[in-house]
């Protein structure tokens, strides 16, 4: 087996792990959460005694309680071992026995050993290939005792990344005690733009059990970055029913802007099968939503019929065309190439609406054509832009061909700044 169908290999298994223990603990009775309890949870050492569901109420129908940590030398030898299984682990090179001994570890951490082995996996960081691993440690750590996870996290972690996953594991068990802790534990910050990290790994984690709920808490979300996080959550769960039942769910969204955006990614996945069809129902929930969908629209159109897409977007109202401009320019270069780029944007040479497509049609044949993409730099509406779009791509320029681009520079007009970089003198 090669490395690659290794590490393929160890993700599907860990992900299976992952799915193991969620599944485990969703089949239980929803735990009783005492909101008032969660947001009162002492500091993570004096919570290791703290019950498997976080709160004094554990009503999971499997009867387990977490137990207090053991005295005495015994405990802390325990405590060793666990951390150096979990040291062990980490290091080891076979992703796939990796994978193994991981999903074999938390099937026998005891409710008191998880904060020991988290941290222990922590040490010296975590990189890229191992972070499937920490989620699986986080997510079973959620099913029996998420508040003195999400208690470490908070001490211990400056990323949203643990609180998500903690949270996203224990939605799927006790949604609105999850919910809880997030209300109760974002800080707004005066920033009222702002979306819940917190709420975000919630609706991540009922999604698939729970749609409804899902999209009720995603569109109290103000429109932000955050709730396009939200929106792709939630997204894979609205078209794994199809078609027709992502339209619908579409259509009774209540947030104007989230059912513009929720439309837009829907019309590029129906373009991918028909775009033709895909632009006529964007266009149909209004010009905003065609507007947005246009470019995933013309992007899929292009792999199959480019003089088709390009037809479309020639039959569209300029604000269209403009949104559609962009990646219309991309596949043009791809299928054919600059020129013919050129000579369509050069239609609508000097008018603001298509600076985007002159910023992709410079970034895309800098490489290639330099000196064009330079001529096209100077075509842009804005002074400041032309300026910080020159700056973008100079050094670039230089490392390749510095004769080049000082010829250029000296030659023509460019702005002062770019000339100062370049070392020309301007006596």
């Amino acid at each position: 087996m090669n490395k690659k169908t290794g590490l393929l290999t160890a993700v599907w298994a860990l992900s299976c792990g992952t799915a193991f223990f969620i599944g485990r603990t969703s089949s239980d009775t929803t735990e009783s959460v005492d909101s008032g309890t969660a947001s009162k949870t002492p500091a993570v050492a004096s919570a290791r005694s703290g019950t498997r569901g976080g709160t004094g109420n554990d009503s999971s129908s499997n009867g387990r309680r977490g137990t207090t940590r053991a005295s005495g030398s015994s405990s802390s030898n325990k405590i060793e071992i666990v951390k150096q299984k979990v040291k062990d682990l980490k290091k080891m090179s076979d992703p796939i026995a990796r994978a193994e001994g991981f999903l074999q570890l938390v099937k026998n951490l005891g409710p008191d050993e998880f904060l020991d082995a988290v941290a222990a996996y922590r040490e010296g960081g975590i990189n890229d290939e191992q972070f499937g691993e920490y989620r699986l440690l986080l997510t079973a750590w959620a099913q029996v005792n998420p508040l003195e996870a999400l208690d470490y996290a908070k001490e211990n972690t400056g990323s949203p990344f643990a609180r998500q996953t903690i949270l996203s594991a224990w939605a799927k068990n006790d949604t609105e005690g999850a919910v809880s802790w997030a209300r109760e534990n974002f800080d707004i910050e005066g920033d009222e733009n702002r979306s819940n990290p917190w709420m975000i790994g919630v609706i991540e984690g009922i999604a698939s059990i729970d749609l409804g709920r899902a999209t009720q808490l995603m569109e109290e979300l103000p429109f932000s970055r955050g709730r396009g996080e939200a929106l792709d959550a939630v997204f894979a769960e609205v078209t794994s029913g199809g078609n027709e039942s992502a339209k619908r769910w579409v259509a009774q969204l209540t947030d104007k802007s989230l059912k513009e955006e929720a439309a837009a990614r829907l019309a590029g996945r129906l373009a991918s099968e028909d775009p033709e069809a895909a632009a006529i129902w964007a266009s149909s929930l209004g010009p905003e939503v065609m507007k947005r969908a246009a470019g995933s629209i013309v992007d899929q159109w292009a792999e199959t019929d480019l003089n088709a897409a390009k037809a479309w977007v020639d039959s569209q109202p300029d604000e269209v065309i403009a949104a559609s401009g962009p990646q219309l320019i991309e596949n043009i270069i791809e299928g054919e190439d600059i020129s013919t780029a050129t000579a369509w944007l050069s239609r609508f040479e000097g008018n603001p609406a298509f600076d985007d497509s002159v910023r992709t049609l410079v970034y895309r044949s800098m490489s290639q054509e330099p000196t064009t993409a330079a001529d096209w730099i100077m075509k842009l509406s804005s002074d400041r832009d032309q300026e910080r779009t020159f700056h973008r791509v100079l050094g670039g320029w230089m490392q390749k061909d510095k004769e080049a681009a000082m010829g250029y520079i000296n030659n023509n007009s460019v702005p002062d700044s770019i000339k100062r970089r370049a070392g020309i003198s301007q006596e």
